[in-house]
């Protein structure tokens, strides 16, 4: 433990801890749990409009139901043991939905590695696939990035959304004269100390720290979902917490402090997996598939006959009261008091309030080396982060639960059914436009959710978000973290769009080496209509328009994929964000949509104006036949700009009543132009042709054979 933090404990106790007490102040005092050096900043974060966003998990108001949804990070354990990693971190997160009493219904990742390591990749996707499959709960999309940077550093992010009756939702404050009640797995060593374990930079020798890492068990998790669900429907369930980081003591310490009331445990009550588990195992563990409530007396027989039925243990192991003039957390062993703490003191650690001496933004010249137009779209396309992600989404069953509507990779969002309509959700990143800005690159990856929600046909309701870096003890880290922070409340709140949950993930470092610094937004949206929802999808004879900011050289194009997979390198800075016109082409859009003006639409991100026209007609099968460029007589550099940049405020639409759709947009006032039509099996524009099944064979098969290459 560090000696200031130490210093500030005993100082707040007003004398020594014991053995005991520093176990449980080095798990609830630490990063992860504590979140010291973010909780400040976090609060700058407009959650104005969000459904209890203190809880486990925020969310947002449909009708009468409540959409709940959170993003989690596993990485340090998926570092260590990739496969339970990420088990574990679906499980995790799959709880703190479940804590409100709401459903899940639907589970994304982001997911980012470095492609020469098989393992990692292998393991992960397979703990994901396994756990997720076997508990029944479709997982509708996400994204895939591989960098360099993430070598031995995956980042392994979790959104879980789930639905409950809003006269049904539970909280996870309690109040007193409560039984304290724990449902599920018997108790064991297996993540002890995990919540330290991920609030330090990973060692060299991995080895030693699996013992960190948890045991997933999706089976007995899909029977703790039932049992939870119908426990807290029963009268008398007042509160709920999952067993996360630092277990027993994180969710009991937080269920009494929220409440206002004192907290009493037996340990000697809580069911076990070993014999002679010391008081810090038992209340530190994270072991996993467990569930902590807060019951009146008159309640314990049902909620003890439900546990019975679904043939999970379960123990009273503690009672709430009223502390008088204080409030404490008290434990207990073989009939002896072992620790007296006051809850403010172990709940309420000490925050740092981040203040950069230095940072800065990336500036770097504009690359002007000539690389042939062809050869660079079959690079992109092959490039694994561009490429198809099915070698992935065929692992994961997104179908399971019959609500998603879509299959993964055909929209930019997912399309899953609720009673009010339909909601969507994606997960997206862009670590790259942040490290190069991180206050304009943390905005980007916000739009980038957005227009991925609005060209799916949905109307962006609220945010969450998994916030990934390196150690912020470094001055660099300091300034990307609170610089991204701040985007992402400027942005927001001129969005309308409320943040709802969120989690900080620090320390992403390891032998010199650090991640970029990696903003993962996740964000849902609402659609009304079936008929109104969007696919990136193109049909023979449509017309393709772009709408937005029309093709330039001016535009900047920064942190672009295509700098990353022909250059190996980060090039000038992000373009400029326009508010209005992004608000004026969501209107627009959503509008066409409901009018059935036009039929498919995409937002332009990774690849450029080519790319996205590119990765749409390979999912529509069918040619195009158009023009793109302004001049054919450009250099080569300048063309790749053009094509390949990632420019703001763009979507690209097909339509088949050419007049009506050109009328629209001219009394709308919408910037936009048009590009061609989809016919033949071939793609030509400017003196270009492409054969559509070579590029599918390399748009395919590029992530398996990257992968059967290692």
């Amino acid at each position: 433990m560090d000696k200031f933090i130490e210093n500030e404990i005993e100082k707040r106790l007003k004398r020594k801890m014991n053995e005991l007490e520093r176990h449980i102040f080095s798990a609830m005092w630490s990063e992860h749990c504590g979140y010291l050096h973010s909780k400040l900043q976090l609060k700058k974060l407009n959650s104005k409009g969000a459904l209890f966003p203190a809880e486990n998990s925020g969310g947002v108001k449909i009708g009468n139901t409540g959409v709940f949804f959170k993003v989690e990070s596993h990485n340090h354990p998926c570092a260590v043991e990739p496969y339970q990693g990420a088990a574990t971190g679906i499980g995790g997160i799959i709880r703190d939905i479940l804590a409100l009493n709401a459903r899940p219904i639907a589970l994304l990742n982001s997911l980012k590695f470095c492609e020469e390591q098989k393992h990692l990749i292998d393991g992960v996707t397979r703990g994901i696939s396994d756990y997720g499959n076997s508990c029944g709960i479709a997982n509708v999309g996400g994204e895939v990035i591989f960098d360099e940077c993430y070598r031995d550093l995956p980042l392994v992010n979790v959104m879980a959304v789930g639905i409950a009756p809003l006269d049904k939702v539970k909280l996870s404050s309690a109040k007193e004269n409560l039984e304290i009640v724990l449902l599920g797995s018997p108790t064991g060593i297996d993540g002890v100390g995990g919540a330290a374990f991920a609030s330090k930079e990973l060692k060299k020798d991995t080895k030693e720290e699996k013992i960190h890492v948890q045991i997933g068990d999706p089976f007995t998790k899909k029977k703790l979902i039932e049992a939870t669900l119908e426990i807290l429907n029963v009268e008398g369930a007042a509160a709920c917490q999952d067993c996360g980081a630092a277990g027993i003591l994180s969710s009991t310490s937080e269920m009494a402090y929220k409440g206002g009331c004192s907290i009493e445990l037996d340990l000697d009550r809580v069911h076990l997996a070993l014999k002679n588990m010391s008081a810090a195992q038992i209340l530190l563990s994270e072991t996993q598939e467990r569930m902590v409530f807060a019951v009146e007396k008159r309640a314990l027989d049902k909620v003890f006959e439900i546990a019975h039925k679904f043939e999970l243990d379960i123990s009273n192991i503690g009672k709430t009261f009223c502390g008088g003039g204080s409030r404490d957390y008290v434990i207990k062993k073989d009939g002896k008091i072992l620790s007296k703490t006051p809850l403010d003191v172990i709940c309420e650690p000490y925050c740092h309030d981040l203040e950069p001496v230095f940072g800065q933004v990336t500036h770097t010249d504009e690359i002007r080396e000539n690389v042939d137009v062809k050869s660079a779209l079959f690079k992109i396309v092959a490039s694994p982060e561009f490429a198809s992600k099915e070698w992935f989404y065929e692992q994961w069953d997104y179908a399971v639960g019959a609500r998603t509507y879509m299959q993964p990779g055909f929209s930019g969002a997912a399309a899953v059914k609720i009673d009010e309509g339909f909601i969507g959700l994606c997960m997206d990143s862009k670590p790259r436009f942040v490290k190069l800005n991180p206050y304009s690159g943390a905005k980007s990856t916000f739009l980038e959710s957005y227009r991925n929600l609005v060209s799916s046909g949905f109307e962006p309701m609220g945010f969450t978000n998994c916030l990934n870096f390196a150690s912020p003890q470094n001055e660099e880290t300091k300034y990307d973290f609170v610089r991204s922070i701040d985007g992402l409340r400027d942005i927001s709140k001129a969005f309308c769009v409320p943040a709802v949950s969120g989690n900080v993930s620090f320390y992403n470092e390891k032998e010199n080496r650090r991640i970029y610094p990696t903003v993962t937004i996740g964000m849902l949206g609402c659609c009304k209509k079936e008929e109104n929802l969007i696919g990136a999808l193109f049909k023979k004879d449509e017309r393709v328009f772009l709408l937005g900011k029309k093709i330039t050289l001016e535009s900047n194009t920064g942190g672009s994929l295509y700098h990353s997979v022909l250059f190996d390198r980060l090039c000038s800075k992000p373009d400029e964000i326009d508010i209005q016109l992004e608000l004026k082409l969501k209107d627009a859009i959503l509008d066409m949509a409901d009018k059935k003006i036009i039929s498919g639409a995409l937002d332009v991100s990774k690849g450029g104006i080519l790319g996205a026209l590119v990765s749409a007609l390979l999912k529509s099968n069918t040619g195009f036949c158009g023009s793109l460029l302004p001049d054919k007589n450009l250099e080569d550099y300048q063309k790749l700009k053009l094509l390949f940049g990632e420019t703001e405020g763009r979507y690209i639409v097909s339509c088949s009543d050419l007049v009506k759709t050109e009328a629209y947009l001219l009394k709308n006032n919408i910037p936009h132009s048009l590009l061609g039509k989809c016919v033949g099996d071939k793609i030509e524009f400017d003196g270009y042709s492409f054969n559509l099944d070579e590029l599918r064979k390399e748009y395919k098969n590029s992530i398996k054979n990257a992968l059967e290459q290692y």
